[in-house]
């Protein structure tokens, strides 16, 4: 078999045709990339296809013998990207997935090529040390600084299990030597109802027991009801439980809430309890001096969960877990030292979480707090808050949309209630409406249940955003509940017909 380049076997380099080899296929994913991004506005946010009709199209066994570039290429032009989400469409409204910055999508691919195994830093020299970096920004950022250290993750689900394990060592010493043993079912984790489903499954990786995670009831905004934590945390004392750790939600996943995080800390306080908050989405809100007051208290926190790789516009994935004591307490819970990694360093960051294999996600995030540093994040979040408001104040005025809870962060939730149409549940016209806007492709959101009922989610997350991207789903998403309407009651008539 020959290839493109004339070399005899595709499975033969050296380092010139192995450099040829980037620089031809560069040029092509550089072409293929800066068409992609320019369809995003006039492309269908997400794709028709069903699950069976990609299952089909990607059929067939493993190949025998090797493909063309030019051929891989196309398979991809062809069948890979008309079936994406465009997530970073200016009309994507829906989950906390932005449209990452070019220098970090591109520097994401050098990560790749050098392929630096950021876990023991012999491994990965400067990647190391800018990992060292921009946790050092990023405590900085929280209010963490004498002292604060973390380590980045894969994102907060992984940032909130080395939290919840640092968290579990601190309040049963033993257990990370000997287990959770006789202490087994005692402990007890406080959290919001709003609160990320990762602490479920942290709670169980751990050995606390899912049923030892208590969700307490949030208010009217969906923030931790600090009265019903409080007595809560009294009734488990009473009853024998051994409260360990209680979380605070500044920015959940379904609202966008912010936990009142400095009463969170007093309780913590008063109880003894570590404090961590995932601030997975909402952390970023540092950047804006108008805004960072909605999460004061994160400094006081023993733990903080951060996702780079949402509203700080750096590609999947990329989180981080930092500590107030980091470098003791994260070496306390993780470290140990393999005969084949070498002396003890402080850039091992192996020693820092339970990987043993990292990406170097230090270099894109590295590189997009360079490029827009605090004035361009503080430009863009507050931008996108403002964008937020002003869909909240629209739909707010319109007869047939009811805004659930208040605008805390880019996050916007509604319910679609017209009037004169009976016998249908309410969270049947939410889902109708979501559905009839996803087959449309004009804009994608999302649904979620809200103290029981269904409503819309609206997140405005994408840096391409802009206020007419605003009005345009303003006016589909009158359109699309009149049409659902006017199916409904067709569809009654054909009913009530005799």
């Amino acid at each position: 078999m020959t290839d493109s380049l004339g070399s005899s076997s595709m499975t033969e380099f050296t380092t010139e045709t192995f450099a040829a080899e980037h620089e031809r296929i560069g040029a092509m994913v550089t072409e293929l990339v800066a068409g992609y991004m320019r369809s995003l506005d006039a492309a269908p946010v997400c794709s028709g296809a069903s699950p069976a009709e990609l299952l089909a199209l990607f059929d067939g066994p493993l190949p025998e013998e090797g493909a063309d570039v030019e051929q891989l290429l196309q398979a991809i032009a062809g069948d890979v990207i008309p079936h994406t989400m465009n997530i970073s469409s200016p009309r994507y409204f829906g989950l906390f997935n932005p449209a990452p910055l070019p220098i970090a999508v591109w520097v994401d691919a050098l990560c790749s090529a050098i392929n630096q195994n950021s876990a023991a830093w012999r491994q990965s020299p400067s990647a190391s040390a800018l990992e060292a970096c921009v946790i050092r920004w990023l405590c900085g950022l929280i209010g963490h600084r004498e002292g604060g250290f973390g380590t980045l993750t894969s994102g907060g689900s992984e940032a909130n299990l080395i939290a919840l394990k640092c968290a579990r060592d601190a309040a049963a010493a033993r257990a990370s030597a000997h287990g959770l043993s006789g202490e087994s079912g005692s402990l007890r984790v406080y959290a919001s109802e709003q609160c990320h489903f990762s602490l479920v499954k942290a709670v169980d990786i751990l050995g606390i027991g899912r049923i030892n995670l208590r969700k307490i009831d949030t208010d009217d905004r969906f923030r931790i009801r600090v009265d019903a934590l409080r007595e809560a945390i009294e009734e488990d004392l009473t009853a024998g439980y051994q409260p360990c750790c209680l979380v605070g939600v500044a920015g959940a996943t379904s609202t966008g809430a912010i936990d009142p995080l400095d009463e969170l800390a007093r309780t913590a306080e008063d109880y003894g309890l570590w404090y961590h908050v995932d601030a997975a989405y909402g952390g970023a809100m540092m950047f804006s001096p108008a805004h960072r007051g909605a999460l004061r208290g994160i400094e006081r926190a023993d733990s903080v969960t951060l996702d780079p790789h949402k509203w700080m516009f750096v590609p999947f994935s990329c989180g981080a877990m930092l500590a107030r004591d980091g470098v003791r307490v994260l070496r306390d819970a993780f470290d140990t030292t393999p005969e084949y990694l070498g002396d003890d360093s402080a850039l091992d960051f192996f020693r820092y979480g339970q990987l043993g294999t990292r990406r170097a996600n230090a270099l894109k995030l590295w590189a997009a707090l360079r490029r827009l540093g605090r004035n361009g994040y503080r430009e863009i979040i507050e931008r996108q808050l403002s964008l937020t408001r002003y869909l909240s104040s629209v739909l707010a005025g319109l007869d047939d949309f009811e805004v659930v809870g208040d605008v805390q962060t880019a996050v916007c939730c509604v319910r679609f209630m017209p009037g004169g149409v009976t016998g249908v549940h309410d969270d049947d016209l939410q889902d109708a409406l979501q559905q009839r806007i996803e087959r449309g492709g004009q804009a994608w959101l999302s649904t979620t249940v809200l103290h029981g009922r269904r409503a819309l989610r609206i997140n405005v997350n994408s840096v391409l955003t802009q206020r007419e991207h605003i009005d345009e789903l303003i006016t589909l998403l009158r359109h699309e509940g009149r049409t659902v309407v006017a199916e409904l009651r067709a569809s009654r008539a054909s009913w009530d017909a005799p």
